[in-house]
């Protein structure tokens, strides 16, 4: 049992080992950052362009935001391993400006993808949600974005909107999904 209060949904088959989803701790930093610089570009260099991509990595994956995620009461950071190695992440918490809850962050190497590890990901950070009594969560995802789209309406998430928004200089549409818990 975590401080927080919900345990590691434990292992995953996949299809060449198993994962194993737990709580992230601060020595999983490096490993979180090698995971967002490999999936950030493969997923949105084509998107945002490289150079977006990388000041994005460089402003918001720095080790005192992700320990700030890590250590914060009000949200839940899970992190896949496989053979001692992080290979994917989410991260769940309050959104204020919209009341909700929000998963921040959820990313799969692209070499673990298709093995079940994002749904495993999912799961723990929903019962970390159901357990903080939250009836539903929202998630904010690129139009552009078809593979995570593909994921959020496969795990049940429902598009409730769409904006054409600005995001660091680059023009892309912003969907916004919910699921109910």
């Amino acid at each position: 049992m975590s401080v927080r209060g919900f345990t590691p949904t434990g292992l995953v088959q996949g299809m060449t080992s198993d994962v194993l989803i737990r709580e992230a701790a601060t020595a999983d930093v490096a490993g979180i950052q090698a995971v967002a610089e490999e999936t950030w570009h493969e997923t949105y260099d084509d998107i945002l362009g490289a150079d977006v991509v990388e000041t994005v990595i460089d402003e918001w994956y720095v080790d005192e935001a992700i320990e700030d995620g890590i250590g914060h009461e009000a949200q839940d950071f899970v992190v896949a391993v496989r053979d001692e190695e992080v290979v994917g992440y989410a991260h769940v918490g309050p959104h204020p400006p919209r009341r909700v809850y929000q998963l921040y962050r959820i990313y799969v190497r692209p070499d673990a993808q298709g093995e079940g590890v994002g749904k495993a990901l999912l799961a723990e950070v929903e019962q970390a949600l159901y357990d903080r009594d939250a009836g539903g969560y929202e998630v904010e995802v690129f139009e552009e974005n078809e593979a995570a789209i593909d994921f959020y309406e496969a795990t049940g998430f429902e598009r409730v909107e769409a904006e054409e928004t600005e995001f660091r200089g680059v023009t892309v549409t912003e969907c916004i999904y919910r699921k109910k818990l």
